[in-house]
């Protein structure tokens, strides 16, 4: 048996992959997966079983989590879609246990951002591949290898590109679709010339190479693109890559009404992309490749010199392959919390964002003893 015990919010696609990775990777004595749908659970939970051994951690699923099933735990980590990730934060911090996430929209961690500031628990958001890898990698450039421009290309799609006349589109759901037209709209961070500022999402297309296409997306960090300009970083970009024509469809949601800030819209869109039957990833026999690319580059002798990393991995689901940045904050939290000093827990009271994960019914008491 490991030492740590972790509760899981989300047991769709990433949260199984998450889960997984704890058990074998993260020391696990104990995890506990919070998923309120009943097939969901039921799904992730045969596929668990095959792939963890019971006698090694103990695995359980619920619908909910109460408040002594937070208290207890070592770390805090949802998969849920982000729309649960505030309520879920403000129960992390109630309890006074490390929490990260998956991450992926900007005014939600925006708002953790402000309710973590004056606290000592470890709030840990954009715990994927981007944002979360592609971030620690544009700072890697910058801070070792002195770049001050940095571009960063990121896309998962299907490792066979669909035939375009069934599958316009050429591009599978791998997480919530509303994850999907969260990145699609909005505000892109970006810096030029040394200021931070903002380009509309999906305002440009480029080739990425003679298959594939990047446009901008804002699930990028405008936190982290802060942090650049201030340690040098005079332009910056993100965008994610898609098949070619993949692009040009979607700008023509937009006149449509869709990806405009309207959530009955984006609603309605969402369930759209639910019921089409082309965008059902089937992980019985679909597989998928994951891109990312960051480039990083400074003037040497008059000369521009670049460095790039660049990744392709093929042959696999791509949630198997986003949580190696959540592993490690899982990792940093436990420690920090088990080297802790013994002290009460207090109860953490659920907020209406997280209510159908934590059941709602717990009050708060008052911390005698903070970490």
């Amino acid at each position: 048996m490991g030492r740590y015990r972790y509760v899981v919010f989300g047991a769709g696609r990433q949260g199984t992959a998450a889960i997984h990775d704890l058990a074998l990777n993260c020391d696990a004595k104990e995890i506990k997966v919070v998923e309120p749908d009943a097939a969901r659970s039921k799904t992730a939970r045969a596929r668990l079983e095959k792939l963890v051994d019971k006698d090694a951690v103990a695995l359980s699923f619920l619908p909910s989590a109460s408040a002594a099933d937070v208290e207890r735990s070592d770390v805090l980590l949802s998969c849920a879609p982000y729309g649960a990730n505030v309520g879920l934060t403000r129960t992390a911090l109630e309890a006074d246990v490390p929490f990260c996430d998956l991450g992926g929209n900007p005014e939600t961690v925006a708002e953790q951002e402000k309710l973590a500031a004056k606290s000592k628990t470890a709030i840990v958001p954009d715990c994927g591949v981007s944002p979360g890898l592609s971030n620690i990698l544009a700072v890697h450039c910058a801070r070792v290898h002195g770049a001050d421009e940095i571009h960063v290309r990121c896309g998962g799609l299907p490792l066979e590109r669909p035939d375009a006349a069934s599958n316009p589109l050429q591009y599978k759901l791998v997480f919530s679709p509303m994850g999907l037209i969260s990145e699609y709209s909005g505000q892109v961070p970006v810096i030029r010339d040394g200021r931070a500022t903002t380009v509309e999402a999906l305002s440009s297309t480029e080739p990425f190479d003679a298959e594939h296409e990047s446009s901008p997306t804002s699930n990028n960090s405008p936190q982290v693109v802060s942090f650049l300009a201030g340690i040098g970083v005079r332009n910056y970009d993100y965008m994610t890559v898609r098949y070619f024509g993949h692009w040009g469809l979607v700008r023509g949601w937009k006149s449509l009404g869709y990806l405009s800030g309207d959530a009955a819209r984006d609603d309605e869109l969402a369930q759209r992309l639910l019921a089409d039957r082309a965008l059902r990833y089937d992980s019985a026999k679909d597989r998928d490749k994951l891109i990312l690319a960051v480039n990083g580059s400074k003037m040497v002798n008059g000369l521009r010199s670049s460095r790039r990393w660049s990744s392709r991995r093929r042959g696999a689901s791509r949630s198997s392959r986003t949580t190696s940045r959540a592993r490690a904050a899982c990792r940093r939290a436990s420690r920090r919390r088990s080297a802790s000093s013994t002290r009460p827990g207090s109860s953490a009271r659920s907020s209406a964002g997280s209510r159908k994960w934590t059941g709602g019914s717990a009050r708060s008491r008052s911390r005698v003893l903070s970490v």
